[in-house]
């Protein structure tokens, strides 16, 4: 039985969850993910991906997918596809990818969270998660911690 003590305890941690899956018809995407300077994943990938990773409450949050090696053909299609991202169960992919960047190698600029060029799309929150989240929601005024 947890004390009295225990109880009181504060996660200072969010959990991100990221689903991906793939179209693999003209051979493996090469799939490099990195959350705040750190590498999630760098591989090719054949199969639906699930990356669990705990971040810090109070850091900005800068996600990046790299679809790399990719060939391209009009009859057979390779791509990435962030099927969704949530934080702390709240989720942000597709629903915020209006937000999102995709620099890739044809100069597209489009929106999306189907990666089927080679290039890096990515997602930048420049504040702490749920501060950002109360902010884009538009829940009124948020006191800034001392």
């Amino acid at each position: 039985m947890k004390t009295f003590y225990d109880l009181q305890d504060i996660d200072t941690t969010i959990e991100l969850v990221i689903n991906l899956s793939t179209i693999t018809d003209n051979g493996l995407p090469h799939a490099k993910i990195v959350c705040n300077d750190k590498v999630l994943l760098n591989a090719n990938v054949d199969s639906k991906v699930i990356i669990n990773e705990k971040l810090d409450l109070l850091s900005p949050l800068n996600i990046s997918v790299t679809l790399s090696n990719k060939l391209y053909s009009s009859k057979r299609e390779t791509a990435l596809l962030i099927d969704n991202i949530t934080i702390d169960g709240i989720e942000i992919i597709p629903k915020y990818c209006h937000l999102t960047e995709y620099k890739n190698n044809n100069n597209e600029k489009i929106i999306t969270n189907y990666l089927g060029f080679n290039g890096v799309w990515s997602c930048n929150i420049d504040k702490p998660f749920y501060q950002w989240l109360h902010h884009e929601t538009a829940q009124g005024w948020l006191l800034e911690p001392c």
